[in-house]
């Protein structure tokens, strides 16, 4: 015999979206259910930087940011265009209104945030923010959760270190700039005090999952794990639960309100990206949560959703070792630094190595740059990590085996790595002829704030522009890999689940990685993917609360 349960609200999935959504219906006296599949809690938003986009939010305007909602719709629109009703003007506007409202409510509930000063992707486009319209939770230590702090998912790389999302960018020119030193030592001070005192003190998205999952155990929100769900329930056409397995049977487990879909994206179902993306495509090369398989997806459009956007992802170049092991991301932290440019097999670039990372996916993909080759000198190498590369160590282990291509000249570089010798000295002789003028003529790299960001403050006029003329030169092969697909179930302005004529599935809602993405085919800003699933969260579950009310 089945079991059967009922909440007032089922949340599937635990990412970035999930807790607001919860705490929203919990506030109202009803009772949602969280039901994570995995054994680990936090979704790819566990795994992320942690950092959330929000216009016109208190933090920014605190600081004199002078925000406003028109602003913000004067960014969306001129850089998003009509890529039809994923990013329709409603959703905009429910996204910008109803984002900086959660803030506050989460605020109200304990939640801590601070500005993350991180520019605007295209901030010198209009309606941008140099400031940055960014937020990020404050170190975490996650022990304070108790058991559920071994539960807390984490990047194993990334997001398990005990450095904040803003300090990053620092630490990457540390053998530059005091700046960077001082947090690089205050850093491995917390690594060495984690140690002695047996914390777990973590930033990025442990700090932002760590400490929204601390508000959701304090209200005895309950939280399922280990429990899949296999479909949705479904009376009059109407969503009204979902039928889930946990601890080795079914369970119809019914909702008074409506169900919410934040389930991640399907970056790692292979068939669903042979599919839907651009080819060459890899599950090996993301880097999302092991659950991210896109069947909640497919549930959805088997019960008649429309989906919107699949061909894209939240695209970020990474590199991989010949035994398929990750090496770094690189765009644009290592690929925006002086003395370094990236080419196609012809050896010319393609675009700006300092711009956005999911515009730069795409245009590796446009050139047919899959891969790329980062072309560096000995300055690159000797000033700057690369990837998970401290500077200055380049292990011979690492040119032995193919991963650094490295060579006296660059025309021996450019046979080495299958480029054309001709076509890459042309292009490093024109991109050195930019460095003393500070200009880019080719792709305005260093124009913007963000671009400056990622460079290198010691460098003038242009801290992105050096040039690549000290041998030893290096290569590494980089492609687009990803933080997440960003096509998936259309909604409208209320989070609610829609059909290919624009009709409304009743008690669906989605958010998140599982839904078309309201920034289109563009990344905002730092965030541009875990803010607009928090906020859909938060409006998903005030649109069920009141309309049942």
């Amino acid at each position: 015999m089945t079991d059967q349960e009922v909440f007032d609200f089922i949340i599937v999935g635990s990412g970035g979206g999930s807790v607001p959504a919860a705490l929203v219906v919990k506030d109202h006296g009803k009772q949602p259910l969280i039901i994570e599949k995995q054994a680990l809690i936090g979704g790819t938003s566990a795994f992320s930087g942690g950092v959330i986009w929000i216009p016109n939010n208190d933090h920014l305007n605190a600081e004199g940011g002078n925000d406003s909602h028109e602003r913000a719709r004067t960014y969306f629109d001129g850089l998003i265009g009509d890529v039809g009703p994923a990013s329709s003007p409603q959703r905009r506007d429910a996204f910008i209104r109803e984002g900086a409202e959660m803030i506050r409510f989460l605020e109200r509930k304990g939640m801590k945030f601070v500005h993350a000063h991180w520019p605007d992707y295209y901030d010198n486009r209009p309606g941008g923010s140099a400031a940055g319209r960014s937020l990020a939770a404050p170190l975490f230590n996650i022990n304070e959760l108790g058991e559920w702090g071994s539960k807390l998912g984490h990047h194993p790389l990334t997001s398990a270190a005990p450095i904040a999302s803003p300090e990053s960018v620092h630490v990457f020119v540390a053998s530059k700039t005091w700046r960077g030193k001082v947090i690089a030592a205050k850093v491995a001070c917390r690594f060495v005090l984690n140690k002695l005192l047996g914390r777990r003190v973590r930033g990025a998205g442990n700090a932002l999952q760590g400490r929204l999952f601390q508000i959701a155990l304090r209200e005895n929100i309950p939280i399922w794990t280990e429990a899949p769900v296999k479909d949705f329930l479904v009376e009059n056409e109407r969503v009204v639960g979902v039928i889930a397995e946990r601890n080795g049977r079914t369970i119809h487990v019914r909702s008074r309100l409506g169900v919410l879909v934040n389930a991640g994206g399907f970056s790692r179902n292979l068939a669903m990206r042979e599919r839907y993306q651009p080819k060459p495509t890899s599950v090996t090369w993301t880097q999302v949560n092991p659950g991210d398989t896109g069947e909640m997806i497919q549930a959805a459009m088997a019960v008649g959703a429309a989906t919107d956007l699949m061909d894209e992802a939240w695209w970020l170049a990474c590199s991989f070792a010949p035994d398929g092991t990750f090496m770094g991301m690189h765009s644009p932290n290592d690929i925006g630094k002086p003395h370094c440019i990236v080419v196609d097999s012809r050896g010319k670039r393609f675009a700006n190595e300092s711009n956005a990372y999911m515009e730069f996916g795409q245009r590796m993909y446009a050139a047919g740059a899959v891969p790329a080759w980062a072309i560096f000198d000995s300055r690159h190498r000797r000033y700057y990590p690369w990837g998970l590369l401290l500077p200055g160590r380049t292990p011979q282990s690492l040119i032995e085996n193919g991963y650094l291509k490295k060579a006296s000249s660059l025309s021996d570089l450019a046979r080495a790595c299958g480029i054309d010798p001709a076509g890459l000295e042309q292009t490093v002789a024109r991109f050195n002829s930019f460095v003393p003028k500070g200009v880019d003529e080719d792709f305005d790299r260093g124009a913007s704030a963000y671009n400056r960001y990622y460079g290198d403050p010691t460098i003038k006029p242009n801290p992105n522009l050096g040039k690549i003329e000290r041998p030893p030169y290096y290569a590494v092969a980089i492609v687009p890999a990803d933080v997440g697909t960003s096509g998936g179930i259309m909604t409208d302005e209320h989070a609610r689940a829609l059909r290919a004529d624009g009709s409304v599935i009743q008690g669906l809602y989605a958010t998140g990685n599982s839904t078309a993405a309201v920034m289109g085919r563009r990344y905002l800003g730092a965030g541009a993917s875990v803010g607009p699933s928090m906020a859909f969260g938060y409006i998903a579950a005030r649109h069920a609360v009141r309309a049942n009310d």
